[in-house]
Order: structure tokens, then C-alpha cells, then sequence
């Protein structure tokens, strides 16, 4: 048999295209997770039929996912009600990603000593997938049930930690929130004031202009808030520092002392993450351009 030429040898695969090809299962059962993850963001833990229909396949497929997802601990079902649910593995791991963020590890520390300050209930949000998202908070108990969890995500009209990220956040993420909030039916829209986008820019623009975002009863009328963006050395907002109280006894006014200690701590937490933020009282950071970076720490 002739030798063939050593230059006329197959080609090797190209790598770039072996690893392009991925795993299809593993990126269906990702499907499931996300759909998942939306629709207990948005209410109640769904049953397979709806898991299902978001993630985009038929009942009996998704369900041969779940079983598998379960036994990795990333999916779990209610016993009771048959509804399911992210897993502890599922949250095991959002935990970790959460404290990898700068603003995390650093908000972790300072927290409780902002709260003393404040002489009330603080938390410190992020830009998620589905908007503001509360991932830290530290409680005063009082009187007034003053109620916050994490991993609740806030509206941006009617928020004073949504309100800080519509002021501060990119366009692009922020205005498809927007958007729906202004369009969503009066039963499902929090309660606000602003009906326009014109009305939602004018907000915007004068938060930025007192460096600081209030509301006033608008999503519980016994709870005042504030909220003041952090940044990261790119100057990009990265989170909202947030306080709220009862509406007895929380001072909403910018220039109060509740505002000052607030938007003091922002810019000690934007300071940690190397953005050198103006004293308080000062000019912030510009509004963004539609064009700016992710509002996300990195």
C-alpha cells in the first residue's frame, strides 16, 4: 500500500469549533432553571405545566429535566402544594456568586455599623436580572412593621432604591423597566405619580441634582425611604445604599440629617471600591448615556 505524503494528512478539528458546540442538555436544563428563576421572582413557585410553557417545551421533557435537576440539589418541590422552587444547591451557589462582588464583601462589613448610625432599617441593592434587587439588609425593629427581605426586587417609580437606579443606572438597562411600569394596568403598577416619561426624567433629573432618592408612602404609606448610588472606580453605579423607617419618625429632607449620614455612606462604599465620589451635598456622577457600561459590579 503507498504511503500517503505527510503533508496530505486530514486536518486536526478546529478547537474553536469543538468548543462551540456545547452540551445541548445541559444548556435545556439551563432553560428550565432560568424560567425558573422569572417566574418566582415575579410570584408564587409554579407547577411543571407553567415551568414548562416559560421554559419553552412540553410538560413531559421538562419534567425529565426537573427530576434530574432535583437530584443535584438545584431544584426542589414543595411537598404540599407540588409546586417547584430553586433548589439549596441552586441558592448555594447564587450566594457565593452574590459575596464575590466587591460591593458585596464590602457592604457585608459596613452595614451594621451604618444602621446604628441611621438609627434605622438599611439595605444595599444590586442591579439583577429582572431590576433592583435587594441582596443585603439590616433591621431596626420598631413599632411599624418596616418590611424588606432579600431578593426583592423594586420598582423604579415608586422606590427610593428603584428611584437611585433610574437616576443613576444605564439607559439600557433601565428603561425597559420603565416602560413597563408606565404601561402596566393600575392593579398591577405600585402606587406612583409618575404616569409619563417625561415625568419619569424630570424625577430623575432632580434626584441627581440632590444626590439622593426619596419617596414618601408611596409603596406603603407608613414608610418613608432614601436611597444613594455606590460606585466603582469606572465610576458606574454599582448599587443603591438604602434606609427606611416609619413615616412617624424618618426625615425624607435631602439636606436632613438622615440624607447626610445616608449619602455619606455611599460615598465611604463608592471611596472602598476606588471611586473618589464628591463630598455630600456636591455634584454626582452625570446621568448616563445610553451607551454606558453595565450597571453591574464586575
Amino acid at each position: 500500500m503507498p504511503r500517503r505524503p505527510a503533508d496530505t494528512a486530514e486536518p486536526a478539528p478546529e478547537r474553536d469549533s469543538a468548543e462551540q458546540t456545547g452540551i445541548q442538555s445541559v444548556e435545556t436544563g439551563m432553560r428550565i432553571l432560568t424560567a425558573l428563576a422569572s417566574l418566582t421572582a415575579v410570584g408564587s413557585p409554579p407547577m411543571l405545566k407553567t415551568l414548562a410553557e416559560h421554559a419553552g417545551m412540553p410538560p413531559a421533557k421538562a419534567h425529565r429535566y426537573v427530576v434530574s435537576l432535583a437530584r443535584s440539589g438545584l431544584v426542589e418541590k414543595e411537598p404540599l402544594s407540588g409546586r417547584y422552587r430553586l433548589g439549596p444547591m441552586a441558592r448555594q451557589i447564587g450566594i457565593v456568586a452574590l459575596q464575590s462582588l466587591d460591593v458585596m464583601r464590602l457592604a457585608i462589613q459596613q452595614l451594621p455599623v451604618i444602621r446604628e448610625r441611621m438609627g434605622h432599617t438599611v439595605a444595599l441593592a444590586i442591579w439583577a436580572h429582572h431590576g433592583p434587587t435587594i441582596v443585603l439588609v439590616e433591621e431596626v425593629w420598631t413599632s411599624v412593621t418596616v418590611s424588606i427581605r432579600v431578593g426583592q426586587i423594586m420598582p423604579l417609580l415608586s422606590s427610593a432604591t428603584g428611584r437611585a437606579f433610574g437616576a443613576w443606572a444605564p439607559r439600557a438597562l433601565t428603561e425597559p423597566r420603565i416602560a413597563a411600569e408606565l404601561t402596566a394596568g393600575p392593579g398591577a403598577r405600585p402606587a406612583s405619580r409618575i404616569r409619563t416619561a417625561a415625568q419619569a426624567e424630570a424625577l430623575f433629573r432632580g434626584i441627581r441634582g440632590r444626590g439622593i432618592a426619596s419617596v414618601e408612602g408611596d409603596l406603603n404609606p407608613l414608610i418613608h425611604a432614601l436611597s444613594a448610588p455606590v460606585f466603582d472606580f469606572r465610576g458606574v453605579m454599582v448599587g443603591a445604599l438604602s434606609s427606611l423607617g416609619p413615616s412617624t419618625a424618618f426625615d425624607t429632607d435631602p439636606q436632613g440629617r438622615l440624607g447626610q449620614v445616608l449619602r455619606q455612606a455611599a460615598a465611604d462604599l463608592s471611596h472602598g471600591l476606588g471611586c473618589h465620589t464628591p463630598e455630600p451635598g456636591q455634584a454626582l456622577p452625570p446621568g448616563p448615556a445610553s451607551s454606558a457600561g453595565p450597571a453591574v459590579d464586575k
